[in-house]
């Protein structure tokens, strides 16, 4: 039970609020400190009287208390001057000696009477027998509240786990807050939430009295001020409004390539619109984190960037740039980790760092090669010079005791300790050496130059080693070893290249994709990825087996990227542009979960969001970890035809299938091995299955036209079949109550029945014009959704049975599946036109633009249980996730900085004062013309 639905029907009497200095005390880890702030504001503007500044009085350490030797005997008299003890617990809260300490003394002095629970992250579990928290089920619980009897009875909570990011702009978490206000008001939360209401066309009355009251009480020019005053709040209002519009008009069209700028400028001027506007355009925010989905981090630095590097750590990125610096870089931060190191007179062509981290090798076009301390900046020794001036490459051995160069026609092998030439020069007819590489093994030195060839050198001799590598269509602009040495990568014109380094002959055929020359090469520290980098402004990955691409390229830069590297855990790539920019990139995320080898027909999250399952015609259900996309543990085998459905238990315990074989089947969803026999009675192909919401019956759809339920205990069917439907029965769902059962059918329409008895409910609901494929119930039971053959998307009353507005038009093809979000905001859609769908279910309107990257058709989605993400299931043999929640925080988390003072003038406008849209970033410099 909730905190308002408890305190409803016995409103706490009003509390004298003067023997107080707060309402509230917010007690919190620090790690929760963005649920702490939501609430803050909430309790400070829910109820607001006019003329308050603040609702309520709420004490808070990050901002209510000062720095102070006595810092326990400053928190204990804020409690003794708090009414109300809100704690926010989570695993962190948990484990933090603060929160237990602060818990303590509050229940020691105060009880339990005036303390109010949020639930931040984690679990919370009651055992009703010691009176307690139960220690071994809720992390979220501290150590005083795992004691016996500390609290008489099980203490009610807010949960606000799924409300990330905590605004009070979304409904569901404002309403949260609502209910936590209420009894610190000493109201019921419908009156407070009422109250809000009023109090606003209270302020709205009282500006309306006010103005009237000076044209009666006042000279008329007085008067007139006072109208002006109003219209030009009204005017800046509309202003804002307009200004927000047309800032969401051009990021989208700049992210959609159609206008410049730039993502940088685009979600800024998004952030931007957001705060201008009463009501933000999320879906704006949700295309641009799509369309930016791999994008990690982007770092703007003050000159073109010619060349990157990751440390061998993976913590620093080192980049080499066009106004003769290099510079090093925070890479979970992107801010700059020293200062500019100094030392070329001309253009930093080429960097990187030695195998042990600390120091840094750079190349030049003033044709020297320089030695830099990695962790204090300065530089080693005295430059060394190229022998054919300018230097091209530069690399360290893989033990770290050479450095190889390139320029003109040359080669240099040098001693990393010493800075002395090794040996001599290696030279030929080669023209300008693009790139050189040391083999893994040690034992080869390569080299790509302007011949279109790539060379090779006895790396202890200086002699080469066999036949350059011919075929290139034009200079060899970069190359890479595989990590076993045995293959080795090339880069020319706007081709890609895979070689045998014994034999020196092609391994498979050019890998083309990239419109323009290709600069940088990089392979995977596994081997199985290669990245290229190109003149077309984007960054491409591919399969170093099988040479295909990898996913859609990665794009943001806006000219040409010179330089690319991987991380050295493989799943983040940095790369360099001449626009200015580093970039740091996700080579995991969005990426295909790959595994079945047939069509994957149906999907399904586990409810603690920590696994997907998946059915396929490859007749076996697999199990996968939504971070890392990897599938755990072997697939599930049992099935004798294609999967066509999956559910997981709400306890998260098994798993059910419904097949084409006519049987369904339960799964241990730990183990994956079967539980019991296949459930037999279908006499048709069985196409739906769902769990009630108390985990212990099924329901299913058969193409023999009847719906069935069954005991999940015994695996027996219960009752008769559930008949009236006149073609197959395609998707099944339980009521989140569970009395009611929602049918979709191929005969056009929908059924209602009643759980208990099996016995339709009512007349179907009609109003599709083909066969209806996809049902679902929204969380709180008032809605129903459906998609259909006829491309459209349906919302109906759940009680009457009659549709609610328009279809959702939108897709060009079937809708197989539809799901609402677990707020009730959204709903997903799935169709043949191999595209996922958000909506928004308050407006009916599409809730940013489709999301594409199946090549085959969409059959099937699902949410998260947070709501943050959707998965779907695909004829093209794959499991995707997308993300499906619009966080502002997610656009400012891949940014380094605000926009400036200048840039703000320029992008957002001149009329309307500067603010940070990026609270935790600093705000840039404006630039030196």
């Amino acid at each position: 039970m909730s905190v308002g639905a408890a305190r409803a029907a016995n409103p706490p009497t009003r509390a004298n609020n003067n023997a107080f200095d707060f309402d509230a005390f917010l007690s919190y880890s620090r790690d929760d400190d963005a649920v702490a702030d939501g609430i803050q504001k909430g309790l400070h503007k829910i109820g607001r009287r006019t003329g308050r500044l603040h609702a309520l009085r709420v004490f808070r350490d990050k901002t209510d208390l000062a720095a102070s030797p006595n810092l326990w005997g400053r928190i204990t008299d804020a409690l003794n001057r708090s009414r109300y003890l809100i704690a926010v617990l989570s695993p962190q809260a948990a484990d933090s000696v603060w929160v237990n300490r602060e818990l303590s003394y509050w229940l020691s002095q105060r009880g339990p009477e005036h303390l109010l629970i949020v639930l931040a992250n984690g679990e919370l579990w009651w055992d009703e027998a010691t009176s307690r928290f139960d220690p071994n089920r809720s992390d979220a619980a501290p150590p005083v509240f795992t004691k016996s009897n500390t609290l008489p009875a099980e203490p009610l909570y807010v949960d606000v786990s799924g409300d990330a990011p905590w605004d009070l702009h979304a409904p569901a978490f404002r309403d949260k807050v609502t209910e936590i206000s209420a009894p610190i008001h000493g109201t019921s939360k419908y009156e407070l939430a009422s109250d809000d209401v009023r109090e606003q066309r209270r302020f709205r009355r009282l500006r309306r009295v006010a103005v009237l009251g000076l044209v009666l009480l006042t000279v008329m020019a007085i008067a007139a001020a006072g109208v002006a005053f109003v219209q030009r709040q009204e005017a800046i209002h509309q202003r804002n409004e307009a200004e927000a519009r047309r800032l969401v008009s051009e990021a989208e069209a700049a992210l959609a390539d159609i206008r410049s700028g730039g993502d940088v400028r685009a979600f800024n001027q998004l952030l931007a619109a957001r705060e201008l506007t009463e009501v933000p355009d999320d879906g704006a925010v949700l295309t641009a984190l799509f369309k930016r989905l791999e994008t990690i981090k982007i770092i703007e630095t003050p000159a073109p960037v010619i060349g990157v590097a990751f440390s061998p750590d993976g913590l620093r990125i080192a980049s080499a740039g066009d106004d003769n610096a290099i510079r090093i870089w925070g890479a979970s931060t992107g801010e700059a980790a020293l200062p500019p190191m100094i030392g070329h007179s001309d253009r930093v062509t080429c960097v990187t760092f030695s195998p042990d981290g600390n120091r840094v090798a750079s190349g030049s076009k003033d044709g020297t090669l320089r030695l830099w301390d990695a962790v204090t900046g300065q530089p080693i020794g005295i430059p060394l010079t190229q022998p054919g001036g300018q230097v091209g490459s530069v690399a360290f051995s893989p033990d770290g005791q050479q450095i190889a160069s390139t320029g003109l026609g040359t080669v240099q092998l040098w001693d990393a300790s010493t800075g002395k030439p090794v040996g001599k020069t290696l030279t030929g007819d080669m023209g300008t050496v693009m790139s050189v590489a040391f083999s893994p093994d040690g034992h080869l030195v390569a080299s790509g130059s302007a011949d279109k060839k790539v060379h090779f050198w006895d790396r202890a001799t200086g002699e080469p080693a066999g036949a350059p590598i011919t075929g290139h269509p034009g200079t060899v602009e970069s190359i890479a070893f595989s990590p076993d040495s045995k293959r080795i990568v090339s880069a020319s014109s706007n081709s890609i290249h895979r070689w045998d380094t014994g034999t020196r002959e092609p391994i498979g055929d050019p890998m083309f994709g990239h419109t323009n020359a290709v600069f940088g090469i990089a392979i995977s520290p596994d081997g199985t990825q290669i990245a290229s980098a190109s003149a077309d402004s984007t960054i491409r990955l591919w399969d170093a087996e099988t040479g295909k691409a990898i996913g859609r390229p990665l794009t943001g830069h806006t000219d040409s990227v010179y330089g690319v590297a991987f991380s050295p855990e493989g799943n983040r790539v940095v790369s360099g542009s001449t626009d200015k920019t580093v970039r740091l990139w996700d080579t995991k995320i969005g990426q295909p979960f790959n595994g079945h080898m047939d069509s994957v027909a149906s999907v399904a999250f586990s409810p603690d969001g920590k696994r997907i399952v998946s059915g396929s015609a490859d007749n076996t259900v697999r199990r996968w970890d939504p971070i890392t996309g990897t599938p755990i543990g072997r697939p599930m085998i049992g099935h004798t035809d294609v999967v066509r459905t999956v559910a997981f238990s709400p306890d998260g315990r098994q798993i059910a299938s419904g097949s084409e074989d006519n049987t369904l089947r339960l799964w241990n969803a730990d183990t994956g091995q079967p539980i019991g026999p296949p459930l037999l009675g279908h006499t048709g192909e069985v196409y739906s299955v769902a769990f009630s919401p108390d985990g212990r019956q099924l329901v299913s759809g058969s193409d023999d036209k009847t719906l069935r339920l069954w005991d999940v205990s015994t695996g027996a069917p219960f009752g008769e079949p559930m008949v009236g439907h006149t073609d197959s029965v395609n998707s099944t769902a339980f009521s989140p109550d569970g009395h009611r059962i929602v049918s979709a059918s191929s005969d056009e329409n929908l059924r209602l029945w009643n759980a208990a008895t099996g016995q339709a409910i009512g007349e179907p609901l009609t109003g599709h014009s083909e066969a209806v494929l996809g049902v679902a119930f929204s969380p709180d039971g008032t809605q129903i959704a459906s998609g259909s053959i006829d491309k459209t998307v349906r919302l109906w009353n759940a009680y009457t049975g009659r549709p609610i507005g328009e279809p959702l038009t939108g897709h060009t093809d079937t809708v197989w599946s539809v799901a609402f979000s677990p707020d009730g905001q959204r709903i997903a859609s799935a169709s043949y036109d191999k595209t996922v769908r958000l909506w928004d279910a308050r407006s009916e309107r599409p809730f940013g633009d489709p999301l594409t990257g199946h090549s085959g058709r969409v059959v099937n989605v699902a949410f998260s249980p947070d709501g943050r993400k959707v998965a779907s299931a695909s004829l093209d043999r794959t499991v995707r996730l997308w993300p499906a929640y619009a966080d502002s925080r997610a656009l400012c988390n891949k940014l380094t900085a605000n926009m400036s003072p200048q840039q703000w003038r320029a992008w957002v406008s001149p009329d309307i004062d500067y603010f940070k849209v990026c609270p935790d970033l600093p705000i840039a410099a404006d630039s030196v013309r």
